[in-house]
């Protein structure tokens, strides 16, 4: 089981690279990667009152799996503490991004999909699940292998649920909540 574990987190991490490389993304902090998106859908109107319209640029944000994988086996809670720590210091990345990067100018929103329960209100993220379609369930297929290959903690890895949820992160919301953001 461990040859099959390492051979298809060897894979996974060839196809992140792959992805990385693609999509043009740029490492922001341990645990998060960055790159731009034209966003597709309906207007949204978020709390802060930011606009988002269709066409508009976004922050695309995905996780580093590797990183997320090397932080080590432990207790659930444990490895929450760790992967909590290491995101604030990614979103404190984020934030400098946004007020000095150009490429980021243009973007109000951050928006990125992962299967973690809904948190993160406290800095300021808003979480929908994703509508049930075949591409949601695909995802959910997908997101589960992500899980058996580099969750850290043998609880999250063992998970039934593997529901896509939509993360949202307003550049108010970001810029309001910093101070939250503080390393510890």
């Amino acid at each position: 089981m461990k040859l099959l574990h390492r051979l298809a987190q060897r894979a996974l991490g060839l196809v992140d690279a792959w992805y990385y490389r693609r999509y043009k993304l740029r490492t922001l902090g341990p645990v998060l990667f960055i790159g731009r998106a034209q966003y597709r859908g309906p207007d949204m109107r978020f709390e802060d009152g930011t606009l988002l319209r269709d066409n508009d640029y976004i922050g695309r944000l995905h996780f580093n799996n590797a990183s997320i994988a090397a932080l080590g086996e432990g207790s659930m809670h444990r490895v929450g503490f760790r992967f909590a720590k290491l995101m604030r210091e990614s979103l404190r990345k984020l934030a400098e991004a946004a007020h000095n990067d150009p490429a980021f100018a243009d973007v109000r929103v951050f928006q990125g999909t992962t299967w973690i329960p809904a948190h993160g209100e406290v800095v300021g993220f808003v979480s929908t699940p994703l509508p049930k379609t075949w591409k949601t369930r695909l995802l959910s297929a997908h997101f589960k292998m992500l899980m058996w290959v580099f969750a850290p903690a043998a609880r999250i890895r063992n998970r039934e649920q593997a529901e896509p949820r939509l993360y949202w992160l307003t550049r108010e919301a970001l810029a309001r909540n910093l101070g939250k953001l503080k390393a510890g």
